[in-house]
């Protein structure tokens, strides 16, 4: 097995001068001829470096010396060719070979053709007995990339099947093809070929084929066996990529199947020792290199050790960077100025972002030395750009600043100096996240190596590295390797395809992480390339149901791999990014794939946009020419159609120039093309369908969504921050075209963390998409089942999230599908045992009539222990409905079946509901009588309900007809609970003499009559218990329960809710305007009494009778009429009887005066002057006339007429009386007015300050007459009191001076009245009260008149609380 690999490392020393260490102060000195091979060791017991030789690695040099001086014997004539080829200076090659490179070809043509020992097969022997390690050195530049396909070619390898070459980029690939074909003097294409990702170059003939790792890795899909070639050379295998480790732990199985097969892996900075025991102990061959020393400098900007961008200490040494780096370019400048080559002094400095070159070029530009070039080298730079850096001028000394780009593959020219800023930006996958980081890490020595490596090429070079020795050899030796920190989805895809087993068992150099292997796996399930069902499961995830299969397929191959669905198989032989291969198949299932295709490809590429850093604008700018509103993705689109049609690319230059102009670079938009003329060939042979029709939004970004499903987000409420999938918060890129909008839900190609987390590529989406393209990658969280009448079955809502993030916050779904039983259980219980089946069959109508009629007997009853429970309805339900039932149409399709033969099974019987003998309800009427008023009740027990008790529905017509007396004895069947609450809340004073309540309770109620039960209920308490000096104040209803109360909802004609409460006085006063406005207005107006007039009729409103009230009312009011005014009534009806004979009274006093003619002016002409100048104050005597006239007619009309036979007997006696009732009425007038006027001369001779109390009394008495109008606001029973009234005043200001302490004490006792009287003068229960207070100001004020009837503080109290005014 030995004989079959072969391991290559590189370290960097001097074959032909070497520097020599000065023993007594450890200097280096330059010393001609070879130093022997040695290496030093630190001696801790002497303090001293100790030289150890290498006796095999100089025994090799002295053998190859002297095979060399023979003239190379034992080889072939070719071989012998190319070897003095290579010393023949006079040959015009592109490049001088250094004398290192050519011997290390010479010890390995020595070892293997000239070697007897190795032909063989045996080890070489040498003075020390056998030879356990074999060593050649070759150093970085040495030539082993372009000489050991060629050495191999000398050995014979090529034969039998290809030297396959490998590389880790594919400008690698492509340079050291060109530089072999040169060598050999042969075109590339012929011998020598290259293949790269959708590019390749090569016949059949050739013998050595440069490619990439990725290549080789695709190519195992087709080639298990790897069976066209013969050799495979692995070169810089020190970088460890992802696809380098899987195909070193491929190879290490299939070498034993194929012994032929010779493997060299090669580096210049390898951990040997783990490969060449991974490799079964394979040789190891160590061959030196340069011949020029690389000085190291440690300049530390920090004396910590700092691990990266996350450490605290990171934003100190940022800051400090540029300083650090001015001072080394000053340090290098002058080093070459003293070593006397001020002109070749070209620097590389290593840098960590493309950002952090940006600063330190200007940095450099404004405070570096002049005269110098400084051009920036990273992965994105402009072909233009790189072209500078490769292919240099000449002119003048330059400094490259560089990302770790430059560290291996690449040789920038001319570099003497490095100076190295010890980090790099490192790839990271978060397996929790899923997010890509790239944090600034602290490179590993080898990588620092690497960073030296890269001067000391073409003379002695200087590396500065910007931090301590300390630091240096505190890092970790090797790059940590990138399946430790990448995903795993493409290689578990590759080993299921390969069928090679799980990965977990796969042996690699380093096994990775099993928490990225789960996320790998976990990630080809979203894609629907594995299944995670069991092998003897039929499959039925999305690879399945997905998959677009054309015509051809071989069903074979249809079959998955293990768990490896059929989309995963197709996802296997496309050689591109699994998201990317999916985006494919999508592409196909929904008619998109040419699109697809076009984005995929740009995808796959690097992005053919620069944005050169002095013209960024300009090029944002022509880029913003492609873009669209809701889609990043679209962009590649639109410059695929443009570069296709546009009559400006129509040929080769014209394309190049438009790429120029439009800041695109050519090279990948040739690449582009490429990759997508690949893919097309892949989709062909795959046998997908290609649309004919052009894709619109939802069906291309859908099939594009099938491979993003892990970067999807919605938008949060912070500015321009979504939530992505796992919890993660994230930003849109700046350059995104959906930047600061606001979308709400929208997917990315990728998920970046640099100094936050952000997302790329982005495009508008509908969450509906998310849901049908993840299917069974959702989880649900129901919650709230219920039945839903209208749709006949058990509903849920459902939270439906992926990878944590909510997709849809309430979706409603049909819960049978999801629990059965449970669905089952809520539709006997609320569809059949609530009543809510959404139809009423018979069986349903006849249990719920019952259910409600017990139910009301409870609620009368207030009792919850008579009636069977719910539950008991719901257990009859569930023996006899099949468990299977849970929606209205399965239940009448079974009930169909079963009601045929026993047409009662689903009625329930009467007993089955009671559960004991069933009680009596009769004093729960289900009608209440109020007067001719028979009024709906419906009962309700539920304390906490403010409709608990009886509630009552009045029409607002009928309120005002309802009697508060007979509403105040409530329910009949709680009467005797209403009595006792009342007498329980008297106060306790009172309440004590009435104990025990209950018995007084009783006694009570069987004394009640019909005759009591027609007043107040606080009436007849207090009437039956006024030995006990409780009066009817006492009561109230506010301190008892108040279901004890009926609850009133009034209502209008057409059952709309106007006011409620359980306050009758209350709920009139407030719908006061509803039941005092006319309900109707009959057609016309009428000068006589209209023959259709009908002054009381009954109507049904909302099933109540109501009476209504008709009355003659006047157009205008009498006051308002002008002398020859012929304005008349109209009939209105009205509910309110009082209010309708109001306005009645008006019409006939109208009537009648449109009959009187001459009898009115007779009756003006007698108005004398004094009684004109006496009311002069108060109006004209046109004023004055009108009060006269309205006035007698007013107590001239005793009766109101309710026909026209009746008013024609009314007319005719107030013409017979006008006169004499009008001189009555005049002389009232006249001794109202003129005794006013007094008053008001009395008033005018009181000293204010004095009287001013007495003064405004009298004032507030003369208002409360209201002289101006008081025969329109005032009955004639009022004013006719009035002269009485106004000679009391001038008798109590004639008094006045010399009785004033006992008018101000009269004046507190009368004050508390006159404010009660004040508040509510517009009542019409308060003309009583008034008549009795004019009464009581007359005792206290003109003791010497005498009072019509017995007058007290105490019956003016008693007739308070009997009217109940306020």
């Amino acid at each position: 097995m030995s004989q079959n690999s072969l391991i290559i490392s590189s370290p960097f020393e001097c074959p032909t001068h070497h520097w020599q260490r000065n023993p007594q102060n450890s200097q280096l000195v330059l010393q001609e001829g070879r130093r022997s091979a040695s290496y030093e060791i630190f001696d801790t017991r002497s303090n001293t470096l100790q030289t150890k030789e290498l006796d095999l690695v100089n025994r090799i040099r002295q053998r190859v010396n002297e095979w060399r001086e023979a003239d190379y014997p034992g080889i072939t004539a070719i071989t012998r060719h190319l070897l003095t080829h290579w010393y023949d200076k006079e040959t015009t090659r592109p490049y001088e070979f250094y004398f290192c490179q050519i011997e290390a070809i010479e010890t390995l043509i020595w070892h293997v053709e000239a070697t007897p020992e190795f032909k063989q097969g045996i080890a070489i022997q040498g003075d020390g007995g056998e030879w356990e390690r074999l060593c050649n050195k070759m150093a970085t530049g040495s030539g082993k990339t372009t000489q050991l396909p060629q050495i191999a070619m000398l050995a014979g390898r090529g034969l039998t099947g290809m030297i396959g070459h490998t590389q880790p980029r594919r400008l690698a690939a492509r340079s050291v093809s060109q530089r072999i074909a040169e060598e050999v003097g042969e075109k590339l294409g012929e011998s020598i070929g290259f293949k790269i990702r959708f590019n390749e170059q090569g016949s059949q003939d050739s013998i050595v084929r440069l490619m990439t790792d990725g290549i080789l890795l695709a190519e195992l899909t087709n080639d298990r066996f790897l069976s066209k070639y013969d050799t495979i050379i692995i070169d810089e295998a020190h970088e460890r990529s992802l696809n380098i480790d899987f195909i070193m732990g491929y190879l290490k199985q299939l070498l034993p199947k194929r012994p032929d097969l010779k493997v060299i892996v090669t580096s210049a900075t390898l951990d040997v020792n783990r490969f060449s025991q991974y490799f079964y102990n394979a040789p190891v061959f160590e061959v030196e290199g340069r011949s020029f020393p690389v000085e190291l400098r440690y300049r530390p900007i920090s004396e910590l050790s700092i691990g990266g961008s996350d450490d605290d200490e990171f934003d100190d040494f940022e800051e400090n960077l540029p300083r650090a780096v001015v001072k080394a370019v000053e340090e290098c400048f002058a080093d070459a100025d003293a070593k006397g080559h001020p002109e070749h002094a070209d620097i590389l400095i290593f840098s960590s972002t493309e950002q952090e070159i940006r600063e330190l070029q200007e940095t450099l530009q404004k405070h570096g030395p002049r005269h110098t070039e400084i051009l920036p080298l990273y992965a994105r730079l402009a072909l233009a750009e790189q072209q500078k850096i490769f292919s240099p001028s000449g002119k003048g000394r330059r400094i490259i600043i560089a990302t770790n780009v430059a560290e291996t593959a690449l040789t920038v020219p001319n570099i003497r100096y490095v100076i190295d800023s010890g980090f790099a930006r490192l790839s990271r996958y978060n397996y929790r996240s899923r997010v890509q980081r790239l944090p600034i890490e602290a490179i590993s020595q080898a990588a620092a190596n690497q960073r030296k490596g890269r001067c000391g090429r073409i003379a002695a070079g200087v590396c500065i590295r910007l931090y301590s020795e300390e630091d240096f050899q505190s890092r970790p030796e090797f790059t940590e390797p990138e399946i430790k920190r990448t995903n795993l989805a493409s290689v578990i895809l590759q080993m299921q395809s390969l069928g090679l087993g799980n990965l977990e068992d796969f042996d690699f150099i380093e096994p990775p992480d099993f928490r990225l292997v789960n996320d790998g796996r976990k990630l080809l399930v979203e894609l629907g390339a594995l299944s995670s069902l069991s092998s003897n499961s039929s499959p039925t995830g999305r690879g399945e149901l997905l998959l677009p299969v054309g015509e051809g397929w071989d069903e074979g191959k249809r079959k998955a791999s293990g768990n490896l669905t059929k989309v995963g198989q197709m996802m296997a032989r496309m050689p591109i990014d699994p998201r990317l291969a999916r985006m494919l198949i999508g592409g196909a299932h929904f008619g998109v794939l040419k699109e697809t295709l076009i984005i995929v490809s740009a995808l796959a590429i690097q992005d053919p946009r620069e944005r050169p850093a002095d013209k960024q604008m300009q090029a944002d700018q022509k880029h913003a020419l492609f873009k669209e509103a809701d889609s990043d993705f679209l962009f590649y689109l639109k410059l695929w159609n443009t570069i296709q049609t546009s009559p400006d690319t129509q040929s080769e230059s014209k394309r190049r120039q438009f790429a120029r102009q439009h800041f695109l670079s050519w090279l990948r938009l040739r690449e582009w093309k490429q990759t997508h003329q690949q893919l097309v060939e892949l989709a062909e042979g795959l046998k997908l369908s290609f649309n004919e029709k052009a894709a619109n939004y939802e069906n291309l970004h859908r099939a594009l969504l099938t491979g993003l499903l892990s970067f999807i987000a919605n938008k949060t409420d912070e500015r321009n921050t979504f939530m992505a999938v796992r919890q993660q918060k994230a930003k849109v890129f700046p350059a995104s075209t959906l930047h600061k909008t606001n979308t709400a839900w929208i997917m990315a190609f990728e998920m970046v963390e640099t100094s936050q987390v952000y997302l790329r590529t982005l495009a508008k989406i509908d969450p509906e998409w998310i849901l049908l393209a993840a299917r069974d990658l959702l989880k649900y969280h129901y919650f709230e089942p219920h039945w839903s009448k209208k749709a006949g079955i058990v509903n849920a809502y459902a939270q439906i999230s992926l990878f944590g993030l909510i997709i849809e916050p309430k979706r409603m779904i049909n819960f049978e599908k999801v629990d059965q039983p449970a669905a089952h259980e809520i539709f006997l219980r609320d569809a059949l045992t609530t009543g809510n089946l959404g139809t009423t069959p018979p069986f349903l109508k006849h249990n719920l009539l019952k259910l409600e009629e017990v139910e009301r007997v409870e609620d009368k009853l207030r009792r919850r222990d008579l009636v069977v429970d719910e539950e008991t309805i719901y257990q009859f339900y569930a023996e006899k409905v099949p468990t299977e039932i849970a929606s209205r149409s399965s239940f009448e399709d079974w009930r169909a079946t079963v009601e045929p033969e026993h047409p009662r099974y689903l009625f329930v019987e009467d007993d089955a509901l009671w559960m004991n003998d069933r009680p009596t309800t009769q004093q729960f009427p289900d009608f209440l009588h109020n007067g001719q008023l028979r009024l709906a009740a419906s009962y309700r027990f539920d304390p906490s309900h403010d409709e608990d008790g009886a509630t009552v529905k009045i029409p607002v017509q009928a309120l005002p007809q309802v009697d508060e007396k007979l509403w105040s004895w409530g329910i009949p069947g709680w009467r005797q609970d209403l009595i006792e609450a009342l007498l329980k809340a008297l106060p306790k004073d009172k309440r004590r003499n009435l104990v025990p309540i209950p018995d007084t309770t009783r006694k009570l109620i069987q004394a009640i009559d019909a005759v009591h039960l027609r007043e107040h209920l606080f009436q007849y308490l207090a009437f039956a218990l006024r030995g006990e000096q409780i009066t009817e104040k006492d009561f109230s209803f506010e301190r008892i329960d108040q279901y004890l109360i009926p609850f009133i909802k009034v209502v209008d004609e057409k059952g709309k809710l106007i006011a409620q409460g359980r306050d009758l006085d209350e709920l009139k006063a407030r719908c006061r305007v509803e039941t005092h406005r006319p309900v109707k207005q009959q057609a016309g107006e009428f000068q006589t009494f209209p023959e259709n007039f009908i002054f009381e009729a009954s109507q049904k409103v909302t099933g109540v009778v109501v009476k209504q009230y008709q009355a003659l009312v006047p157009n205008k009011a009498f006051a308002d009429l002008d002398v020859k005014d012929e304005s008349g009534v109209v009939i209105q009806t009205f509910n309110d009887q009082d209010e309708a004979i109001r306005l009645h009274r008006d019409g006939i006093i109208r009537l009648v005066h449109m009959q009187l003619g001459d009898l009115i002016r007779q009756l003006k002409k007698q108005i004398s002057k004094p009684l004109a100048l006496a009311y002069s104050p108060l109006g004209d005597r046109a004023k004055l006339e009108q009060m006269l006239v309205y006035a007698t007619l007013q107590v001239s009309i005793k009766e109101l007429p309710k026909n026209a036979n009746e008013f024609e007997q009314l007319v005719t006696d107030v013409k017979k009386q006008f006169l004499a009732h009008g001189q009555q009425t005049l002389a009232d007038l006249t001794e109202v007015y003129t005794q006013w006027q007094q008053v008001r001369r009395e008033l005018l001779l009181l000293d204010q300050a004095i009287f001013g109390r007495s003064i405004d009394d009298i004032e507030d008495q003369l208002d409360l007459m209201s002289l101006a109008d008081f025969v329109y606001s005032r009955p004639a029973e009022i004013w006719q009191e009035y002269p009485r009234y106004l000679k009391a005043l001038l008798l109590r200001l004639d008094r006045l001076p010399n009785n004033l302490q006992r008018d101000l004490a009269a004046i507190n006792d009368v004050d508390p009245w006159m404010d009660k009287v004040f508040k509510f003068k517009n009542d019409s229960k308060i003309k009583e009260m008034y008549l009795m207070l004019e009464e009581f100001r007359i005792s206290l004020f003109s003791q010497p008149m005498k009072t019509k009837l017995p007058i007290s503080p105490t019956r003016l109290q008693k007739l308070w609380d009997r009217l109940a005014i306020g």
